[in-house]
Formats: C-alpha cells, sequence, structure tokens
C-alpha cells in the first residue's frame, strides 16, 4: 500500500468521523466500561490487519531494481525471499510475529509493549475507580507531546525537501508551537471545568483513592504521550525503510499476547465467584448485548487506531492529537442534554471556547508553514483547508447552542415546584373524582365494566358492601391490581396452582405459603421463625373476610426484594393472550360462581416439606451480591429503550438525557415515570437493589408471587405490607406537634441495610449517598438556585449559592445508628471511617423536625406511612413501589425526590430558605410546605388506614381467584340476578 497526496485527506475525515462516534458514545457504550477487553481486541485487529497489509506489498519494478548497485544480487535475493513466503501461509507468517517481535527486537519495542500493557492496566483501574477521578486530564495529551518533541528533538528528522530552496520554518517555530498548544489545552481544560456534572457517587476520603486514581491518570497520560510517540517513530521508520507494516503488525500482535496471558493470570488468581464484580464475570460469561457492544466499539476503535497510526508518519503527533481531542470534547459539549433549569449561563464557557479555537487556528497556519519545507511531517494543502472547514462548524455550533440557551434562561416567572405544586392539586382532585363516583353497587360494576372490559367477579356485591361497612372511599380505581394481575390471563389455571404449588414445596424459594380453605386460613408449616409474622399478618388480615374466597394457596414473598421479572418479549405475548381470555369472558351470557372442586397439591402442607431447605429450584437463581440491574432489572423494557441500548458505566458523570424525561431540571416532576428503569440506564449504580441486593433468588418465568412491594419493571404482585398493617412502627398523635412549632431541621436516622455492601457497592447505595451528600459536602461549594430575581423582584433566576447560605437556616441531623450492616469485613471498616455512627433514637422523636427524609432500604421503607400520618412535610426517595402508590400524587401528599439525590439541596434551599432570606430574596416556602404535610396527613386518614388495606387485599383475591379457576371464562357478578335476589 502506497502513500499517496490524496489518502491523508481521507484518512483524517475517516479519524474525524471515528471521534465523533467517540465523543457521542462515550458514556454509553458498554464496551468502554471494560477497557482491558476493547485493548486485546483492537490490538489483535489492527495487528492482523497490518499483517494482511505487509503480506500484500506490492512487488519492486525493474526500475525500483536497477538503482541498486547489485541488481543481480537484489534479484535473486528477492526471488529467495518470494519463493519462501509462497512456501508459507498466510496465517503461520502471522502467528510468528510475535515471536520474532522478541526474538529481533530493539529494546525501545520491549518498552513500547511494556508501555501499552501497563497502560491497559491502569486505563482498567481508572475506570472501576471513575467517581474519583479528576475531568479532563487527558487534555493535557497534546501538551506533553509537543514538549516530548521539542526536548527530544523529534522535530529534527531529516526530511526530504520539496524543492531545491526550501523555504525554513521562521525563527522559533518549535516554542510558538508549544505555546499556542498550551494555550488550547488550558482554555480545553477550563471548558471542562466549567461544563461538567458529578454525581452523588461517593469518592472515599478513608481509603485514599481519590488520591491513588488521579495520581494513574497522570501517569496514563504520559504513558500515552511516550506510546504515540514511539509509535510514530516506528511508523515513520517503516515508511522509509520500504516495509511499513511489518514491525506495527509484530508490536501489536505481541501486545495482545502479552495482555492475553495477563488476563489468565488474574483469573487463575481471582477466581470468579458469585459475589465478584460484573466486569469479572462477563470475562467468563459474556451476554449477547456485551458481545455485540464489544464487536461495534472493538472495530470503530480499530478503525480509529488505524487511521491516527496512518497519519502518524506524515504528521505531528500534537496535531493528530489536537484535533482528536477537540472533536471529542466539542461534539459532545454540543450533543450533550441541556436544561434551562440545571445549566446556569458561564459566560467564560464561550471566551474559552473562543480562545481554544483560536489556537487551534494558529496551529493549522503553522502547520503549514511547516509543511512548505518538508514532505515528511507534512500537512497538505487539501487536510488543512478541510479542517479549518470543521473547526468553523464546530464552533459555530458551539457558540450557537450556547447563545440559544443563555438567551432562553435568563429570568422564569415562576418557580417549578410552585407550579408543580399547583397542577399536584388539581391532579390528585381529578383522581379522587373518578375513583369514588360509584354511589351504588350498580353503578360500580357499570364503572367495573366501562374500565376493565369485563364484568366483576363473583362475590363482588360482598366486597361492595365490606368497603362500605369500613367506610372506604375509594371504590373504582384499582389500576393496580389489573395491571399485576393482568398477564395471568394469558397463563392457564392448572399452570398456575402447578407454579404455586412449585415455589410452596421448596423451601429454598424463600417464599412462604398461606391455604385458605374452607372459609379459613392455614400457614405453612415451612416458615422461617424470623419471617412468620409476615404471612401471620396477611392472615389476620384476610381473616376479616375469608368467608367469601373460595379454596386457594397463596405464595408471600418472605424477602423484601423484588422476584419476579419477566422479558419484555414474553410479557407482550401473556398480555396477548390475556386479551383474548378476557374477551371470551365478556362476550359470556350466563355468569357463574366459583368453583367448588379446585384441586390444589398440598404436600407443602405436610410436616416434612417434599424437597429439603437446601434444594434449588430450577427456575429460580440464587444472585445475591451480584448486580442485578441488567440480567434482571430491565428485561422487561422494551428493545429499543436506553436501558436497554446503552450502559451507563461512568458513575462519576450525570446522565441528563436519564433524568430529563421526568424532570424539570434538578426537580422530579413526574413521580411515576420516574419509577421506570426503561429510560434510566445509570440507576445501575445508584441504588443497593441494583447494585448488590441480599438475599436475592429471582425467577424470569411468571410465577404468582405475592410481595410487599416492587420495582415497577418487575412482576410481583403487590399487596399490602404486614409491616404497616401490624403497626411494626407507629405514629403517636400525643407526640406530634403544628408544622409551624416544629425545628426547620432535615431529619433522618437509619441503618446501612439497603444492600450488601460488598467490593465497594456501598458508594452507590441511596442511603449511604444522602448522609454523605448532607454531612460531607463542603461548605463553600455552591449549587445554582432558582431564587427571586435582584433587579425588579419580579420572577426567578439562577443564582450561585454557597452550602453554608442553605445550612445556616435549616439544620441538618442525618446520620447512620448503631454499626455498620449487611456489609462484607473491609467494607465494614471502610464505612465505619467514612460515616460517623451515632446512637438509635425513639421513632417517636421524628415528629419534632419540619422535614423528614424516608428512603428505601432492602426493599420499601416501612416508615412512610407513619411519616405520612404526622405534621412533619415528608421527602420520599422510593425505587420501590406499594399498593397505594396510586392514590398518593406527589407535591400534594409528599415531596419526591429523585434516587440520584442531585436535587436535595434545591429541595431543602425551597421549604428552608436560604440566608439570603434574611434580606427577602431566599425565603423559604413555609407555607407550601406546611400545606403539603396537612393534605398528605388528611388524606392518608382517608384513604390508607387499615381498613383500606383490607378493602384492597379482598378485592384483589377476589380477582385472584377468579384468575386461578379452571372455569375463568365464565366466572363473574351477575348484576341482574343480584338486583332479582334484592
Amino acid at each position: 500500500m502506497t502513500r499517496k497526496e490524496g489518502h491523508q485527506l481521507l484518512v483524517f475525515c475517516n479519524l474525524v468521523a471515528t471521534s465523533i462516534w467517540i465523543a457521542l458514545n462515550f458514556e454509553t457504550s458498554g464496551a468502554l466500561e471494560r477497557p482491558y477487553h476493547l485493548f486485546v481486541l483492537v490490538l489483535g485487529l489492527s495487528g492482523l490487519f497490518w499483517s494482511i497489509l505487509n503480506g500484500q506489498r506490492p512487488v519492486p519494478t525493474e526500475e525500483e531494481q536497477a538503482t541498486d548497485n547489485d541488481n543481480a544480487y537484489s534479484k535473486l535475493q528477492f526471488e529467495i525471499k518470494r519463493r519462501q513466503d509462497a512456501g508459507r501461509s498466510s496465517v503461520g507468517r502471522i502467528l510468528r510475529y510475535p515471536l520474532r517481535t522478541f526474538s529481533k527486537s530493539k529494546p525501545s519495542s520491549i518498552s513500547l509493549v511494556a508501555c501499552v500493557v501497563a497502560r491497559a492496566l491502569i486505563l482498567r483501574r481508572i475506570v472501576r475507580g471513575v467517581e474519583c477521578s479528576w475531568d479532563g486530564v487527558e487534555i493535557y495529551l497534546p501538551l506533553l507531546l509537543s514538549l516530548l518533541e521539542l526536548l527530544t528533538k523529534d522535530y529534527r528528522i531529516p526530511s526530504i525537501p520539496r524543492f531545491e530552496k526550501a523555504p525554513q520554518p521562521p525563527r522559533h517555530y518549535h516554542l510558538r508551537h508549544v505555546s499556542l498548544v498550551a494555550v488550547w489545552v488550558l482554555s480545553a481544560h477550563g471548558t471542562i471545568s466549567f461544563s461538567v456534572d458529578h454525581t452523588t457517587y461517593i469518592c472515599p476520603q478513608a481509603n485514599h483513592l481519590r488520591a491513588w486514581i488521579r495520581t494513574l491518570q497522570f501517569l496514563g497520560v504520559v504513558l500515552d504521550a511516550v506510546i504515540i510517540n514511539t509509535v510514530s517513530k516506528v511508523s515513520r521508520e517503516g515508511q522509509e525503510s520500504g516495509k511499513p507494516w511489518a514491525q506495527l503488525s509484530q508490536l501489536a500482535l505481541a501486545t495482545t499476547g502479552v495482555l492475553a496471558a495477563v488476563a489468565c493470570l488474574f483469573l487463575w488468581w481471582n477466581p470468579p465467584y458469585n459475589h465478584t464484580p460484573r466486569y469479572l464475570n462477563w470475562s467468563l460469561v459474556p451476554d449477547s448485548k456485551t458481545i455485540l457492544s464489544m464487536a461495534f466499539a472493538g472495530l470503530l476503535s480499530t478503525n480509529f487506531v488505524l487511521s491516527a497510526v496512518y497519519l502518524l508518519a506524515e504528521l505531528r503527533s500534537t496535531s493528530i492529537a489536537i484535533t482528536t481531542t477537540c472533536v471529542c470534547l466539542y461534539i459532545y459539549h454540543i450533543f450533550a442534554s441541556n436544561s434551562e433549569y440545571s445549566v446556569i449561563p458561564k459566560r467564560p464557557i464561550n471566551l474559552l471556547c473562543f480562545t481554544a479555537f483560536g489556537a487551534a487556528f494558529g496551529l493549522i497556519r503553522l502547520e503549514r508553514e511547516a509543511s512548505k519545507s518538508q514532505q515528511l511531517l507534512s500537512m497538505n494543502q487539501k487536510t488543512s483547508r478541510a479542517l479549518l472547514y470543521f473547526y468553523v462548524l464546530c464552533s459555530t455550533s458551539f457558540y450557537g447552542q450556547k447563545y440559544v440557551l443563555y438567551s432562553t434562561a435568563a429570568e422564569f416567572p415562576n418557580h417549578p415546584i410552585t407550579a408543580l405544586i399547583s397542577s399536584a392539586r388539581s391532579i390528585s382532585s381529578n383522581w379522587e373524582k373518578q375513583a369514588t363516583k360509584s354511589m351504588s353497587i350498580a353503578e360500580a360494576v357499570e364503572e367495573y365494566q366501562s374500565r376493565y372490559g369485563i364484568p366483576p367477579p363473583p362475590h363482588f356485591d360482598k366486597w361492595w358492601d365490606y368497603a362500605i361497612a369500613r367506610k372506604s372511599i375509594i371504590k373504582d380505581d384499582f389500576g393496580q391490581i389489573h395491571e399485576d394481575l393482568l398477564p395471568f390471563w394469558g397463563i392457564k389455571p392448572s399452570e398456575i396452582r402447578n407454579l404455586t404449588a412449585h415455589m410452596l414445596e421448596r423451601p429454598w424459594t424463600k417464599v412462604g405459603g398461606l391455604r385458605i380453605s374452607n372459609g379459613t386460613t392455614a400457614l405453612g408449616p415451612h416458615i422461617p421463625p424470623t419471617h412468620q409474622w409476615m404471612v401471620e399478618g396477611a392472615a389476620d388480615m384476610i381473616n376479616k373476610f375469608v368467608e367469601w374466597l373460595p379454596d386457594m394457596d397463596l405464595a408471600f414473598n418472605i424477602n423484601d426484594e423484588s422476584r419476579v421479572t419477566v422479558p419484555w418479549k414474553v410479557m407482550e405475548d401473556l398480555k396477548k393472550h390475556a386479551k383474548l381470555s378476557r374477551q371470551t369472558l365478556n362476550r359470556t351470557k350466563t355468569l357463574r360462581s366459583f368453583s367448588t372442586n379446585r384441586e390444589w397439591a398440598g404436600l407443602f402442607m405436610e410436616p416434612e416439606p417434599p424437597y429439603p431447605s437446601d434444594f434449588p429450584s430450577p427456575h429460580f437463581k440464587e444472585a445475591s451480591l451480584s448486580s442485578s440491574f441488567m440480567d434482571y432489572g430491565v428485561i422487561g423494557c422494551p428493545p429499543d429503550s436506553p436501558s436497554q441500548k446503552q450502559t451507563w458505566w461512568n458513575k462519576n458523570s450525570f446522565c441528563h438525557d436519564c433524568a430529563k424525561p421526568h424532570s424539570i431540571g434538578p426537580i422530579l416532576a413526574n413521580w411515576t415515570l420516574s419509577g421506570s428503569l426503561c429510560h434510566q440506564p445509570d440507576l445501575a449504580n445508584f441504588h443497593g437493589f441494583h447494585l448488590s441486593p441480599s438475599p436475592f433468588k429471582p425467577t424470569k418465568k411468571p410465577f404468582p408471587i405475592f410481595s410487599q412491594s416492587k420495582i415497577p419493571t418487575f412482576n410481583d404482585i403487590v399487596f399490602p405490607s404486614p409491616w404497616n398493617y401490624e403497626d411494626k412502627v407507629t405514629h403517636n398523635v400525643s407526640h406530634d406537634m403544628p408544622y409551624s412549632e416544629k425545628d426547620r431541621t432535615v431529619f433522618w436516622r437509619g441503618a446501612t441495610s439497603e444492600g450488601f455492601a460488598i467490593r465497594g457497592t456501598w458508594q452507590g447505595m441511596q442511603r449511604q449517598r444522602f448522609v454523605h451528600l448532607v454531612n460531607y459536602t463542603a461548605p463553600d461549594s455552591t449549587v445554582n438556585l432558582l431564587l427571586p430575581n435582584k433587579g425588579n423582584g419580579m420572577g426567578y433566576n439562577q443564582q450561585a449559592t454557597t452550602i453554608s447560605q442553605i445550612t445556616s437556616v435549616t439544620n441538618i441531623s442525618v446520620s447512620f445508628v448503631g454499626e455498620p450492616k449487611r456489609c462484607y469485613g473491609p467494607d465494614c471498616n471502610l464505612e465505619m471511617e467514612e460515616f460517623t455512627f451515632g446512637d438509635s433514637v425513639d421513632f417517636q422523636d421524628h415528629w419534632k423536625y419540619k422535614f423528614l427524609f424516608d428512603l428505601d432500604g432492602a426493599g420499601f421503607s416501612g416508615r412512610f406511612l407513619p411519616f405520612l400520618e404526622s405534621r412533619s412535610l415528608v421527602f420520599r426517595v422510593a425505587g420501590f413501589r406499594q399498593w397505594f402508590d396510586e392514590r398518593l400524587v406527589a407535591w400534594r401528599h409528599f415531596v419526591p425526590v429523585d434516587g440520584r439525590l442531585h436535587g436535595v439541596w434545591h429541595l431543602i434551599a425551597y421549604f428552608g430558605g436560604t440566608e439570603r432570606g434574611l434580606r427577602g430574596d431566599g425565603k423559604g416556602h413555609d407555607k407550601e410546605g406546611e400545606k403539603i404535610a396537612e393534605e398528605g396527613r388528611d388524606w392518608a386518614a382517608r384513604v390508607l388506614r387499615k381498613e383500606d388495606m383490607e378493602v384492597y387485599m379482598f378485592r384483589l383475591l377476589l380477582e385472584w381467584a377468579r384468575i386461578v379457576d379452571d372455569r375463568r371464562e365464565e366466572l363473574g357478578f351477575d348484576l341482574n340476578l343480584f338486583l332479582k335476589s334484592v
């Protein structure tokens, strides 16, 4: 392959295009989460490509051979070499390259291989600890390359003059070059510093991880400079020797072999177990999504490397580095999601960008001047012109986008929270009207038929009488029950009963059995004593109406975590079959009551279980202490959803696109949508259940498991929690006080019980991040709040406010109690060093404080209902949803908080105020806070009572009893027959 002038422009454009792909997919490609694998793949493909090129080099012409003084000898040697090569297979030559490299290579080649291997290991460690990384360190690579060229006098490589009297480079050319590169690097780094948004993922101080990761980052950039400088020399030497690809291919394949050997040693030294992180399990058991992502990223990254190495023989390495970093940086910011509420206009960015692009234009001009005096390391006119046009387009797009952002984000007529509160009241009122409008059983039957398209279940009249007797105002809207049970209409009743028996007969599955027979309830004899209260509480609830229920067995999840997650395609098929089954029922002329001859397997009620406690189920998997997000959390999402297509591996970088669908800047606007994982791939790093649940035995088959709560993408059947029904924690009215008399304090006490902390997973858990955020954020850190306009007092604009200006008005009393729980030894020690653990407090002491935060534990939070019953303002952070969530409206009954916790300071400042409130421009919204607290309390007293739990459970089990009946397509409540009997 000979080099031609037109090739430079083509390869350069290819390099830019590949850099754009890297910029747009840097944080969402699963392959980039595994840099070591990517190194092996890219180097292997590059080595093979160069080997192929080397094997297909053209035969020298007679004129080229005649220039040698020993022409005959050269012909003989060439013919011998050609015949030797012809007798060897291409594969054989490729496989011998690595061995040949070490047997004949110079020390510099061995050093290059060592540097590349070290760089792969360093990058792998940086990615694992990316939460402690320093933004923009890599941007200094062009400056290091420029300094390295200057110090090693690499720019004095013999060149081939274009003309007999070629003009010499301008005086002090190289110093000017270094100066322009320095200006560009500093400006680009300033742009990054001003525009980056971090997550609340914890970088622990206790183990000095921050210093270690940042040291590795600097070392990595130095290695990058050395590697690029060495590869450019090898590429130019190969070009001059007429064998441009031979040594490169040998070096690439040799490095691939060394990396593979190191990986084998690593796996031998660290054998994978269930508790190992996902990046290690991937090494042995890759999934199809990871393989496709790695293959696509590997091909594009190989294309990038091939293009860059090709250009290193013709251009200065600094020119290539500046071009690629400039493309990655500014293209990323042009296409990055922006919000007028979350991004304060930073006019210094414009100045920095102007300076950076000005320096880039100066470097292009300087490069063109130097190119006139040489052929090697020369940028031709077409390339420089194309690069100039690209910079103009890039800068224009960047400035244009920022101008639109600045011009639309100046002022806002109302605070978004005020608007959300007003909207929530309207939504809540409309929901209440449609959920409570039936005043008679006839109206209730008609409403049921119109909502769900089928007649109500048998004994609907008994349920109606029960609801009226318990003074339940919610009589029409039970959408959660419909949503939970719909898929089971697509499964045969006999199969549902077999699935239930399968679980109950195997204690290993961690479900507790409850049998309803002849109007009584009986608990299964094999429920662990520590969890027996849960099934007993459910039985207490059911006993209030059990006389109207047919015989059936129920399987209750005795763990806190969700259990059932059905793949999207399977769920869609179940819903299609369910629709057909329900249509058949709707066409039935004669409706019947429940069957009396139901067949339920009774083995689980025997004193000795059919299977020993350690006998696993083939349909469930022991998945404790490993990430659940990709394998279970999002498999129920549509194939084209972001969480199915992307992997947000950068725990330190905030995902604006993930939060934007349900947010207004940092404020959570759509509570229901925020529960879905399908558009939020970054949540894999921000909840204990997604990071390392324990215990966790999930299934991907539609087993009928009744759980107290669930992640919205799971398919458990939700029922009212016995924890609340049995009054495990309660609100004592006598200890409460009016909102105005409470301390203006954010209060939370709890344990580290969200997930099992192992190998640093606690750094992403909700509870740990919340405690760390409110206690350890530097007082002089700033947050951009929407505050009343200082100028005319009309509307709101964004103003930088320090954390101390917020905490000087609203006190923070947040801490863990006791000692670290649910953690592995080293992680327990780290948590003990990182956090302050205090003493437990009386639960009734919560009512002294205005602001109560409620966060998930291993599952749902059992404290939310008592909090809601109090006169305090409840801030709710919840990934798990319960039976009552459809009845509550965020911003009317409680304050919703995004699980990323990036809006916490905004919420505290809005309701609690800031130090500026003393001057009239940052007062807290006490009236709004008190209104939400009172409306939440009043609504809970009306629709979240024990009686409401019983009414919900009664209706749920009537619906379930019909689904598991073999004659379910004939079962229903006959209103006409009922009216005649009355």
